[in-house]
């Protein structure tokens, strides 16, 4: 095959697993830091056409997840979320006097776009999302700072979004991978 052949097959392949990966992403069968270590593969400048064909045609099987929790309330203490977990599509967290701690990194998402919104008054908030995948951040915070580190990877193309919309009196947010 010539050069030109064997751009167009990885081209090809490339979006062949990009798909699936999206695909399995969307249905909760990838954690966000699963698709973010697989895409980083697929669009890696020295991938092989193997390598490719393996993640283009592997199918990955669905573990347990916890169902998808769309309202969380904390009072007087602090709400701690990681591990394989599912995240709702819309999820709201309210908080008073406490922390709020969200490891999303092994969290499972049933579509390509999530949305996070945090109300917290007098407590900090911190969101942990694995690199190569899209964050947007909106609201606004009352004497309180925000960060986002959004990490060295660039997400690839169809890449999961995390929107984060914090509304925060008191208190700081900070988004961040690792």
């Amino acid at each position: 095959m010539t050069a030109a052949g064997d751009s167009r097959e990885i081209d090809r392949l490339r979006e062949s697993a990009q798909t699936r990966l999206e695909k399995a992403v969307g249905e909760g069968q990838l954690t966000l830091e699963e698709y973010s270590e697989q895409a980083a593969i697929v669009w890696s400048r020295d991938v092989s056409v193997e390598r490719l064909r393996g993640l283009a045609s592997v199918d990955v099987a669905m573990s347990p997840v916890s169902r998808p929790q769309s309202t969380i309330i904390g009072i007087f203490g602090d709400i701690k979320r990681s591990g394989r977990w599912s995240l709702a599509v819309q999820t709201l967290v309210m908080l008073v006097f406490g922390d709020v701690k969200l490891n999303l990194r092994s969290a499972v998402i049933g579509a390509r776009i999530s949305t996070i919104t945090l109300a917290s008054v007098f407590g900090d908030s911190t969101i942990t999302v694995p690199e190569g995948v899209h964050v947007e951040l909106g609201g606004f915070t009352v004497f309180g700072d925000r960060e986002l580190g959004s990490g060295a990877k660039d997400p690839g193309p169809g890449a999961p979004t995390i929107r984060v919309v914090s509304y925060s009196l008191f208190g700081d947010l900070k988004v961040r991978t690792r």
